[in-house]
């Protein structure tokens, strides 16, 4: 997996674990995320934050400081198809 995809993919699913944090299979899923940033792209996370239509993913990798940008509507869909489905809103 490519480390914009990684980051993509944790970003995403960080959300859903922030604002579901009762939801087992959502705080796996970020957990195998940030597995995957740690041990296969050697990313440190150091701040994520927002900047107009963007969410900004500030990073190290080997002592080198990156960010990426991600457009906040694509990383909050899979957290809005997920409070969209009832089946996913029943106990979790």
């Amino acid at each position: 997996m490519q480390l914009v995809d990684a980051l993509s993919n944790w970003l995403s699913i960080k959300k859903v674990h922030e604002e579901r944090p009762h939801d087992l299979a959502a705080k796996e899923t970020f957990e195998f995320f940030s597995e995957i940033l740690t041990e296969d792209h050697h990313v440190n996370i150091s701040a994520v934050t927002t900047s107009g239509p963007f969410y900004i993913v500030m990073y190290e990798v080997n002592g080198k400081e990156n960010s990426e940008k991600f457009f906040i509507d694509s990383i909050d869909a899979l957290y809005e198809g997920i409070q969209s489905e009832p089946r996913f809103n029943e106990e979790y």
